[in-house]
């Protein structure tokens, strides 16, 4: 079926995969680090540990939505998500400096009260970013080949963000007895990467044009509960967001599981290349990997791919379980880096259909409730692998203290293999199910019939913004500028 195309500027593109980057370069040592951080170096009680954890889960059932919806009514010369990329990034990188910066002096409890007060602040700057940025994949264009395009600029950074925060991380810091003495190391990893982090962000904030179109009129606004209603009433939004909530998981266990994969099982030194040899190839086929799934995304479409690149990502975690030999290894994590790099093009131009299915439906483009649900759904699978790590670390008798040439027991080894393979598998096959009936299939007459309705009625938004004298200076504003 005819589709015309929407373009969007090679500098659009640019910035973008430059903020992704930056963006990457704070929430990517997160991810694989702060477990290794508060457990190793600070010396946490595991319990305590999961129990923040678990009460940040509460804020974070709260705020996604809530920042989604209002930058969703939000209504400036700059558009609705360009002035919060703005403001918050410098803050998400204070925030992610202190969530490093602990009292070297304190109780268990101190510990705990401060990684709860800078988890709870560094996460609340972060989802406003990181929505507000995601919410621009939707928003610059609704043809299909286009968003897959923006999406691996910015998959390019991102992939480039990864290689930084989760290998450098490895080549400095020593695996030690005792652990702590890296501590001054990872602090200055941190700082070093929140500022960088800042400064490119600042090229999505600040090189990054909205659509004037797509602003809401006040008189379409929808309320804040009929906005969570209609959201949580659309079959292909909670098929995609259970199967993106297993994904999260997987990353997060994969990613935070790492070093003591690395150093506790393959009992590999964290200073060397060779302990770091399995992350670099899942970064490098995490990139270069990338036009892989832009291939089979023009073949077989946006969710068949991502299926077929899950199965493969289910077949590298079960090798990781139930082996210690580096060769096979450095094979799995090739293959889990192939097939992530395929999942993380695809995966947010399913939910950017689904905002444009929604928009047929309510006449409101609501990315940003859309792209904050997602994240209520899915972030909180950090804190259930955080919680499950601590818990496994727990029940399987982890030594946190251990002396000079000292090892793991074999319980807390097991305990380790299946944080890092068998139960990531697990998740992502429940995932599969959902993303089975997931109803929006990319190749089908129905999916450009609702593409080409989308269209028309941006046209009939574009004519409605130029009569408005609000929009008469900016009409000749457009994703090409």
């Amino acid at each position: 079926m005819e589709f015309k195309k929407d373009r969007i500027s090679i500098k659009t593109k640019i910035n973008y995969g430059l903020g992704g980057f930056g963006l990457q370069l704070t929430t990517g040592l997160f991810a694989a680090w702060t477990l290794t951080y508060y457990i190793k170096i600070v010396g946490i009680d595991p319990l305590l540990w999961s129990l923040a954890w678990l009460i940040y889960f509460g804020w974070n059932a709260i705020n996604d939505p809530l920042f989604g919806f209002l930058s969703d009514h939000t209504k400036t010369r700059y558009g609705r998500r360009i002035p919060y990329l703005m403001v918050c990034s410098p803050l998400l990188s204070l925030f992610f400096i202190l969530l490093y910066f602990t009292p070297l002096e304190s109780d268990q409890w101190g510990f705990f009260l401060w990684l709860l007060f800078t988890l709870i602040s560094y996460d609340s700057f972060f989802t406003i970013v990181a929505l507000c940025y995601n919410s621009l994949l939707s928003e610059l264009t609704i043809e299909p080949e286009e968003r897959v395009k923006l999406n691996l600029f910015a998959g390019t950074g991102v992939g480039l963000g990864v290689g930084i925060t989760y290998v450098l991380p490895l080549l400095l810091i020593q695996n030690v007895q005792p652990y702590s003495q890296n501590r001054l190391m990872f602090q200055t990893i941190v700082i070093v990467l929140a500022i960088l982090g800042a400064i490119f962000l600042a090229f999505a904030a600040f090189g990054i044009k909205e659509r004037p179109e797509l602003l809401p009129e006040k008189e379409e606004n929808l309320a804040l509960w009929d906005s969570i209603k209609y959201t949580f009433k659309n079959k292909s939004f909670i098929t995609f967001v259970i199967f993106n909530f297993t994904i999260t998981y997987v990353v997060s266990a994969l990613l935070s599981n790492f070093p003591f994969f690395i150093q506790d099982v393959l009992n590999v030194s964290g200073d060397t290349l060779l302990s770091s040899l399995p992350l670099i190839l899942f970064v490098i086929f995490s990139t270069v990997g990338l036009p892989l799934g832009f291939f089979l995304n023009k073949k077989y479409g946006n969710k068949r791919t991502v299926f077929l690149l899950s199965i493969m990502v289910v077949l590298g975690l079960i090798i990781v379980t139930f082996t210690e030999n580096m060769i096979l290894v450095n094979i799995s994590f090739v293959i889990i880096g192939l097939s992530f790099s395929g999942i993380s093009l695809l995966i947010f131009t399913l939910l950017a259909d689904i905002v444009d299915e929604d928009e047929l439906n309510t006449g409101v483009r609501r990315e940003g409730m859309y792209f904050g649900t997602n994240a209520l759904v899915t972030k909180p699978a950090q804190s259930v692998s955080a919680a499950i790590s601590g818990l496994v670390f727990y029940l399987t008798a982890y030594n946190q203290n251990l002396g000079p040439g000292g090892s793991q027991p074999e319980s807390a080894i097991f305990g380790i293999k299946l944080l890092i393979g068998l139960i990531p598998a697990l998740f992502i096959l429940i995932g599969m199910i959902f993303l089975w009936y997931y109803p929006l299939e990319g190749q089908s007459k129905e999916y450009w019939e609702m593409k080409n309705k989308v269209k028309v009625l941006h046209e009939k938004k574009l004519l409605r913004c130029r009569e408005r004298l609000a929009c008469l200076g900016n009409e000749n504003q457009n994703i090409d500028d």
